[in-house]
């Protein structure tokens, strides 16, 4: 019974080996640039933050196997989509598309010990470092790219994480304590 169950086995690796070949080589590259938003200074034990619309600049390469064309790309963040058809993907090597999420499509960030207007310790930043700070996958891009043959479509999936750099946009020394 076991030489039964081993060329069974030997035989199911075969068919998906053989399945796994006739699939195309295809994907899509997605580079996004950071974007900084200013936040006012908080006051202490306030610890999320809503962000403000926030506009993304995609950079995105596809490409598919040798004997397939793509055929279309959708990219969706948050709700937000834009979609590619066949003669724009081979008018550019790299398609470029700015998107911009509203502020309702965000969810406020919980981020502690940032941005603090604490007037009694008189804390300040330290350094200029300590102005910025960078937080990761704040949202996500969703990319599909179709590739076809004459006969055949094949779909694949990418995910890139979106940053977003905060910066602590200091108190105004001219403005005194009284009207703050």
């Amino acid at each position: 019974m076991r030489p039964t169950l081993l060329l069974g086995f030997a035989a199911a690796i075969c068919t998906a080996a053989i399945a796994t070949e006739s699939q195309p080589v295809q994907g899509v590259e997605i580079s996004a640039d950071i974007p900084t938003v200013t936040v006012a200074p908080r006051r202490v034990g306030h610890v999320t933050i809503r962000l403000p619309s926030l506009s993304y600049a995609l950079t995105m390469n596809a490409y598919c196997d040798e004997n397939w064309q793509p055929a279309s790309i959708s990219i969706n963040v948050a709700d937000i989509r834009k979609s590619f058809d066949a003669g724009q993907l081979q008018a550019a090597a790299v398609l470029e598309s700015e998107l911009q999420i509203p502020s309702n499509q965000i969810a406020p960030l919980r981020v502690e010990r940032f941005c603090i207007d604490d007037k009694q310790e008189g804390s300040q930043p330290d350094s200029a470092d300590d102005n910025k700070i960078t937080i990761p996958a704040v949202l996500s891009a969703h990319a599909s790219l179709r590739c076809t043959t004459e006969s055949e479509q094949s779909i694949s999936y990418v995910t890139k994480p979106l940053d977003v750099t905060l910066e602590c946009g200091l108190p105004d020394p001219t403005v005194n304590a009284a009207e703050q």
